[in-house]
């Protein structure tokens, strides 16, 4: 073939073809290149399961559904505390009361959180704020009762022996924890809860988690009006 007649087929060559060529080529050196480096190339569908910092990225929810009904369940049927009790203990000596009746994280300083059940008589109720409280007289002691559905605090989560922050990588997810399981609670507290009966003069029984405080602050997991 003479150098003409070449010519002619390289220049009749579909240009598609040549450009399809050329990428080729500049992937395998990018992929070269990266390997030489020690670059891990992630597949789309791992990167999906991570956050920005390289995590595994947490569901709180998957979190709090794995231990709801096997775990803070039970604990709350079968080892709530008498509230009446706990707050005589709590005036007496809080140190002593916390170590007898409730808990708190091995490393921590802050205050006791206790998982509790009792009656008592309301003296106070803002029942139309997100921040719905209502004040207790629980044998002489006073104490509010958090019933959503905006929740205050971290009793709840803090209060439960088998939930740590070594369980999550950093203090946004203990964080979820926590709002998840306060979210949980005020969803049962108010499941066939009449609110407008929560007015002062009602007996009412309750459990939850409670904080040690002036005056304690409970979250709310079951509370329901009492016969006259």
């Amino acid at each position: 073939m003479s150098a003409p007649d070449a010519a002619a087929i390289v220049r009749g060559r579909p240009a598609g073809r040549l450009r399809f060529g050329l990428t080729i080529l500049a992937c395998v050196a990018v992929v070269a290149l990266l390997l030489a480096r020690g670059i891990t190339v992630v597949p789309d569908s791992e990167v999906a399961n991570t956050d920005l910092a390289g995590n595994p990225t947490f569901e709180a929810k998957t979190y709090v559904d794995s231990l709801w009904a096997t775990k803070l369940l039970p604990l709350v049927r079968d080892h709530a505390a008498d509230a009446a009790t706990v707050l005589a203990a709590l005036d007496k000596d809080a140190d002593a009361a916390g170590a007898q009746y409730g808990h708190r994280p091995k490393s921590g300083d802050g205050p006791w959180d206790f998982i509790v059940r009792g009656e008592g008589t309301i003296k106070a109720a803002e029942t139309g704020l997100r921040h719905a409280t209502i004040t207790v007289d629980i044998a002489g002691h006073d104490a509010v009762l958090q019933i959503g559905p905006v929740i205050f605090g971290t009793a709840l989560r803090d209060a439960l022996p088998f939930v740590s922050f070594d369980q999550v990588v950093n203090q946004i997810q203990f964080a979820q924890v926590s709002r998840e399981l306060n979210d949980r609670a005020t969803t049962a507290a108010r499941t066939d809860l009449d609110v407008a009966k929560l007015v002062a003069g009602t007996r009412i029984a309750f459990t939850g988690a409670m904080s040690a405080g002036s005056p304690p602050q409970v979250t709310v997991l079951q509370l329901h009006p009492l016969a006259p």
